[in-house]
């Protein structure tokens, strides 16, 4: 004697276990993935800036220059040799890679010549500075 189920009364396959485990995976990714918000990374007090025009944020790496003459790059303390490293290392890999170098008003202007020496060792074309825009009076 054979009973009756749910394939035999509907007619195909259930898919709703399939939906589940579909979208508890989308919610699994969704909460695994990290979006870096480089910009508040640091509280940083740029320096003010009447001209220049926004930039585009594609793919720069972002140097950020502290008050205590330490410099972060990606949100990681680095040396000068490391920046020297990873920038070789990120031209290797793209040719046309750009800087962004963001520095406290505080910041050495020092460390900001070296930081920018660096990237001319690199071999990077493109460096921009960030600044907030002032009050045009």
């Amino acid at each position: 004697m054979r009973l009756e189920t749910d394939e035999d009364k509907y007619g195909g396959i259930n898919l709703m276990p399939l939906i589940d485990v579909v979208f508890l995976l989308l919610i699994f990714f969704l909460a695994a993935t990290t979006f870096p918000d480089q910009e508040v990374e640091l509280n940083l007090r740029l320096p003010d800036a009447k001209s220049g025009s926004a930039g585009k944020s594609g793919n720069q790496l972002l140097i950020s220059l502290l008050p205590n003459d330490t410099m972060t790059m990606e949100g990681r303390t680095v040396t000068m040799e490391a920046l020297r490293q990873k920038l070789d290392a990120a031209v290797a890999r793209d040719k046309e890679q750009a800087v962004l170098i963001r520095g406290a008003s505080s910041a050495q202007f020092g460390i900001g010549l070296q930081v920018l020496d660096t990237c001319r060792l690199a071999k990077i074309k493109k460096v921009n500075f960030a600044a907030e825009p002032a009050n045009k009076d």
